[in-house]
């Protein structure tokens, strides 16, 4: 009877043990900093993953050696596969074909024309830049719509300012316009979400000339904000009026006229919502870009 008294006890241990090996609990979902942010969305682009749902490509490219084109999505670092980049090139030079959005809209920002599109760039933390002549990816959707009617809106990028007369994103048409210098040619950060010239609108920058910063831009219903690595720079009183114009959105250029101010600043991640989101909102944008990216 003691015998089969230890066999039953040994018996009931060694199945709690099997049992207690097995993981009754699913995996979790991995967490990214739009999965709660997409209220209001205009589009998201990056060269990392920002959203969990979203599982298609980051990034079209065209290798200039063949020109032959292809997608490349994020590894399980979050991050574009810079080492399937690498080896498709081949030390060939590579261009932005399309960057995916991932707010679930579909607004692409896309350049079919092989000569207008910026150069991609695969290290360790990838990104693109325009040649400053005529590179630029158009988000073919209005300005109008992406910004309330020309008026709310926020932007929240990562990107390495340079030095040139330029437009470095939005749409323009001489003094109507939604967009921002980053930097202009006396190094001054410029953002004119509306009718030119309203003070206050830049900030000196040139201390950032060459290095990786997150930026956000936003315009409320009476005010112009702006804002480096979580810091404010510009916060003051709008007065000249709405952006009119209906052109695309475009990022390494500000759509509409001024074709030689085209854009050297160098592109991470670009997001944008078609209001001014809230402080809790923005700055969590800001605080997991800073520390995702380094910066």
């Amino acid at each position: 009877m003691r015998k089969l008294l230890i066999l039953f006890l040994l018996s009931s241990f060694l199945c709690v043990g099997q049992i207690a090996q097995y993981n009754h609990f699913p995996t979790l979902k991995p967490s990214h900093i739009l999965d709660e942010k997409l209220d209001d969305i205009s589009f998201a682009f990056s060269f990392r993953i920002l959203e969990s749902d979203y599982d298609g490509p980051l990034v079209k490219l065209r290798r200039a050696s063949d020109n032959a084109e292809l997608d490349f999505y994020h590894t399980d670092d979050d991050i574009v596969d810079v080492d399937a980049i690498n080896t498709w090139r081949n030390s060939a030079n590579v261009y932005v074909v399309i960057w995916y959005d991932q707010s679930g809209l579909g607004r692409n920002a896309i350049q079919p024309t092989q000569n207008k599109q910026p150069r991609f760039y695969p290290v360790a933390n990838p990104y693109f830049q325009g040649d400053g002549s005529n590179d630029h990816l158009e988000v073919q959707t209005s300005i109008q719509v992406v910004t309330n009617a020309g008026v709310n809106g926020t932007v929240l990028m990562v990107a390495s300012a340079t030095t040139k007369q330029q437009h470095t994103f939005g749409v323009l048409r001489e003094a109507n316009r939604w967009s921002s210098h980053v930097n202009w040619s006396n190094n001054n950060l410029y953002f004119d979400p509306g009718i030119c010239c309203n003070n206050p609108r830049n900030f000196s920058n040139g201390v950032n000339v060459g290095v990786w910063k997150q930026y956000t831009f936003m315009k409320t219903n009476t005010h112009v904000i702006a804002r480096l690595n979580g810091v404010q720079k510009i916060n003051g009183v709008h007065t000249t009026g709405r952006c009119t114009i209906n052109d695309n959105f475009t990022i390494g250029w500000a759509n509409g006229n001024q074709a030689w101010n085209h854009s050297t600043t160098l592109f991470q991640e670009f997001i944008m919502y078609s209001t001014d989101i809230s402080t809790v909102y923005f700055e969590e944008i800001e605080n997991d870009a800073i520390v995702f990216w380094g910066l």
